[in-house]
């Protein structure tokens, strides 16, 4: 007996030991990054000492940014700033040019099509060079977006082609099996969103990277949370979009079908991984589309937010669960419950939010003429200021978010509430975004509205 328990013990450590690791080893992630971004413009790159110090500069920050080194808001702003200094010393390189396209900070000087013309030339420059396939895919996935934004009828044919073109590098970049896996997730979470909508594309593929993925990342909790997302897509797809009663009995056959890969790959993950909090955020999408009861929810609600006490996605996924259109008070009481609870918690990040979320949602749900009577309830504004009060005490820097509050005191009629916002707006960042509230005269007109006695917009 003692032989058998030391061979089974042996057996168990080499069971381990030959296991896939489920994250990157510290530090492998930015040697991946610096490898394939300075050292790679040391060797492949388009290089000049005009411009080399402001290049070099953006790609080592963007690899600690990437590699989860550098907080990420703050980081990505200096790669723009760093981008542009090199672009505008007469850079070429494409991959400096494709941060400059993506961070820099002249976006909002210039219009939509100068942004897409310079995404298209340099995703084709990024094609010819010598950079890495995944650098390759991003660029080729951002001109994609970028094209489609502008909902062109002159670029579909190029946004097809710069999705295919995507598609082929991500299926080359996993070909690298030093690829950290965290790569591998994020890259792919950026192709679905890019093809969800293209059952074509989102099947050829998943055909093409199943294989490899398993193959090169075997036993890992990504790979199944990738074919998890996959099948949950494809679930959508089968089913077909409009109400419920117009789905086909063949739409619901293949509907059910795949939700149950989906959900078996998705556990999987779960027991191979149970610190990766997306997880839980995915069961509670599973949660509503396999009609589970709520104690099902609030098993993985529990799960994520004991990971991170920050999780707003799987706060957000719950607050869906609780629409009055799935499982949650045909009054929205369950959802403004839920919202009162994320502001007294202690639970951080944009938790506290949930509750502005939940009013903005119910709303949504109700006609449109009950729409202007719910915002002007007076506990509605007492529950946006407690939620944003809350927020700003933990995030004071997060600007931008005071848009959004000058919007909510906008619609429950606040003035004097909308004009402090405004005037904070101002004070950080010295200028209106007026394109926040639809332009300069949807602007013009609600200064005019919170202010009867003349006080004019200066934008």
């Amino acid at each position: 007996m003692k032989k058998l328990a030391s061979f089974l013990a042996a057996s168990g450590f080499l069971l381990v030991s030959c296991s896939h690791p489920q994250t990157s080893r510290p530090g492998e992630r930015l040697a991946w990054q610096n490898e394939t971004l300075t050292k790679a413009y040391e060797t492949v790159g388009n290089r000049n000492p005009k411009w080399d110090e402001a290049a070099t500069n953006a790609l080592a920050t963007y690899a600690r940014v990437r590699a989860g080194e550098d907080d990420v808001a703050s980081g990505v702003g200096l790669v723009g700033e760093y981008a542009e200094h090199a672009v505008n010393a007469g850079c070429d390189d494409p991959m400096i040019r494709y941060l400059y396209c993506r961070f820099g900070p002249a976006h909002a000087s210039k219009p939509l099509g100068y942004w897409q013309n310079e995404c298209m030339k340099n995703a084709q420059s990024m094609e010819s060079s010598g950079y890495a396939s995944l650098l390759k895919f991003y660029a080729n996935d951002r001109t994609a977006n970028i094209l489609w934004q502008g909902r062109d009828t002159n670029h579909w044919a190029e946004v097809d082609d710069f999705r295919r073109a995507a598609m082929s590098d991500f299926c080359v970049a996993l070909q690298d099996k030093s690829l950290p896996i965290e790569e591998v997730a994020e890259g792919c979470d950026a192709l679905i969103d890019t093809i969800s909508d293209y059952p074509q594309q989102m099947t050829d593929v998943y055909a093409q990277i199943e294989p490899v993925l398993f193959k090169n990342w075997p036993n890992t909790a990504v790979a199944y949370f990738i074919k998890g997302r996959f099948y949950l897509q494809f679930a959508w797809q089968a089913r077909g979009g409009g109400y419920a009663n117009n789905v086909t009995p063949e739409g619901w056959k293949g509907f059910k079908e795949k939700l149950a890969v989906a959900d078996s790959a998705f556990r999987k993950a779960w027991s191979l991984n149970p610190k990766d909090e997306r997880i839980p955020t995915q069961m509670i999408e599973m949660a509503v589309c396999l009609q589970k009861d709520r104690s099902e929810m609030e098993l993985w609600f529990k799960r994520g937010m004991e990971l991170n006490t920050n999780n707003y996605e799987v706060c957000a996924e719950k607050l869906r669960y609780l629409l009055p259109q799935w499982y949650g008070a045909r009054d929205g009481s369950d959802m403004v419950a839920f919202g009162r609870e994320c502001v007294a918690s202690n639970w951080g990040g944009r938790v506290p939010l949930i509750l502005a979320d939940a009013h903005y949602r119910y709303a949504e749900y109700l006609e449109r003429k009950q729409q202007d009577e719910y915002w002007r309830q007076p506990d509605v504004w007492t529950d946006m200021q407690a939620a944003y009060e809350k927020f700003f005490q933990l995030n004071p820097d997060a600007t931008d978010t005071r848009y959004n509050y000058a919007y909510y005191a906008f619609r429950c009629g606040q003035w004097a509430d909308f004009n402090q916002q405004i005037k904070l707006i101002r004070d950080q960042n010295g200028k209106i975004n007026t394109d926040y509230f639809g332009g300069d005269a949807a602007f013009d007109k609600m200064m005019a509205q919170a202010n009867p006695d003349g006080a004019k917009a200066q934008n």
